[in-house]
């Protein structure tokens, strides 16, 4: 370029780069990102897990004849039926793993019965969306159970139960409201779930954060050049642009992890694995309504003088080791401070009276009248 291009250049530049600075680039990016991880973090706490309704189901739906351990069993099935018609609505490997109603009788998740009666149930709003109908046979049979007598009234175990989830109240109520209300935070996780699907991020704030982006690179492209003469002899003029590349894989990196954690139902390395959550739920289900319901390891009577010590290991004893210690252990007082002190406690701005009991004016309640009664001096008081 001649002398007067590098001049026009040099303009071109300078205008460039102090357009840079007028981008609040990183309050755009980080309120963008700061919301889709918080919206992925909620998606994450409402996946369902069975743990807690079955736990109490084995705890309240007590017996190992063959007709509870069906109900049992029947329930934690229900459970995991209800995941997975819940989950192949939002999530694309449940939905390629179970395509029909048909892959789910395969799989031993529904009865030739239970099919027939599942698909007689018709919903107009929108056809797929019957993961609740497995909620609701929970529900007639937790109700059965408790017409029958299988499931009783229970505040003692209640009692328990509440210590153990550390509740701070102290209701008294059955074990079949117990169940239902178990029953209905299991269903509520899936509800808000879809919310969560159906109510996206508004495209627009995507498009102004994608935009806020390339264009503060497109404008850096010009304006972080320095010709080696120019009215900013004092920068250094370097052929790689770290400094501005660092910051491209910042912003961009960024922008990336938001646009992959937006929507975390697909099928990509990052998304919820929700293969692995239905198989490790079914296995967690049945161990906790059968093979493990009413089970205890013996408990002998030579066991009460038996003691219990925590052992280490040699790798493990020698890892730092850090208590709990309080800021004041070591903290000590002289001597004189520590003697009692017989002076009033005064608040600021107080004076004691060093009036003698003489000066005390006529009428007063502490002064004496002849003949009358403490009651009489507060009466006249």
């Amino acid at each position: 370029m001649t002398a007067e291009q590098q001049q026009i250049f040099i303009k071109y530049v300078v205008l460039f780069d102090s357009w840079t600075k007028e981008i609040p680039l990183t309050f755009l990016l980080g309120f963008y990102v700061a919301m889709i991880i918080r919206r992925w973090w909620d998606c994450c706490q409402l996946i369902s897990w069975p743990d807690h309704l079955l736990y109490n189901v084995s705890a309240l739906i007590r017996g190992n004849d063959a007709e509870t351990r069906i109900i049992r069993k029947t329930i934690a099935r229900y459970a995991i039926l209800s995941s997975v018609l819940a989950w192949r609505s939002i999530s694309l490997r449940v939905l390629t793993r179970y395509p029909t109603d048909d892959h789910l009788l395969d799989s031993g998740l529904l009865t030739k019965e239970e099919l027939a009666l599942f698909k007689t149930i018709n919903v107009r709003v929108d056809p797929h969306q019957k993961w609740f109908v497995p909620i609701n046979w929970i529900q007639t049979m937790m109700v059965r159970c408790f017409e029958k007598g299988t499931l009783g009234h229970t505040n003692e175990l209640r009692v328990l139960l509440d210590a153990l989830e550390k509740y701070r109240n102290a209701l008294f109520i059955s074990s079949l409201q117990m169940l239902l209300t178990q029953l209905e935070n299991f269903r509520n996780r899936f509800a808000r779930l879809f919310l969560y699907d159906w109510i996206v991020i508004p495209l627009v704030y995507t498009q102004v954060s994608t935009i806020s982006v390339y264009g503060y690179f497109a404008f850096a492209l010009i304006g972080r050049q320095f010709p080696s003469q120019n009215e900013y002899r004092e920068v250094v003029d370097m052929y790689v642009p770290i400094f501005t590349i660092l910051q491209f894989l910042f912003y961009v990196g960024w922008l990336k992890v938001g646009e992959d954690l937006m929507f975390p139902f697909g099928a990509d390395d990052e998304d919820f694995e929700f293969n692995y959550i239905l198989e490790r739920n079914l296995e967690m289900a049945f161990l906790i309504v059968d093979e493990l319901h009413n089970q205890v390891p013996p408990v002998y009577v030579e066991s009460l003088d038996d003691k219990v010590e925590l052992m280490h290991t040699r790798a493990s004893i020698r890892l730092s080791n850090h208590p709990q210690r309080q800021h004041l252990r070591k903290y000590r007082m002289k001597e004189d401070a520590m003697q009692i002190s017989r002076e009033p406690s005064l608040k600021p701005g107080c004076r004691v009276s060093a009036k003698s009991p003489s000066s005390e004016p006529e009428g007063s309640m502490s002064s004496k009248l002849p003949g009358q009664t403490p009651l009489q001096l507060l009466t006249n008081f």
